[in-house]
């Protein structure tokens, strides 16, 4: 892949995608209050979409920063990052006691979607 110009500084989307995730497992109430899921477990696909976007970011600005295709090696590094990212999120959640639930199925969608972006997102970065 070219490297794309540098109009943003180095790692700025895994920094946006971070922040964001952040945002919405740990503030008490990010949703309005008559929000509701579309279905049941909308949340569980939420929570592996957001570490497959987080996977697919550190894997990005990676291939960005060395110029070249991330690694497998690597790739199975930034799953690893997000499912710890998750993990870490889950015992705050528990911690901080502001309403927010530390839930296993969290995690578990959260490791699928960072698993499943790992191979997915080093062969759309080889492709551009």
């Amino acid at each position: 892949m070219k490297r794309l110009p540098a109009l943003l500084p180095p790692w700025s989307l895994t920094t946006v995608i971070s922040l964001l995730i952040l945002y919405l497992t740990l503030v008490p109430q990010p949703m309005p209050d008559d929000f509701t899921e579309p279905f049941p477990g909308a949340d569980k696909v939420v929570h592996g979409i957001m570490f497959a976007a987080l996977t697919g970011a550190i894997v990005f600005d990676r291939g960005q920063s060395a110029r070249r295709v991330p690694t497998r090696k690597f790739t199975l590094l930034a799953a690893g990052i997000a499912i710890a990212a998750g993990a870490l999120i889950e015992l705050l959640q528990l911690w901080m006691a502001m309403g927010r639930g530390c839930e296993i199925a969290d995690l578990a969608a959260d490791s699928l979607g960072a698993l499943l972006a790992a191979p997915i997102s080093r062969f759309i970065y080889s492709k551009f």
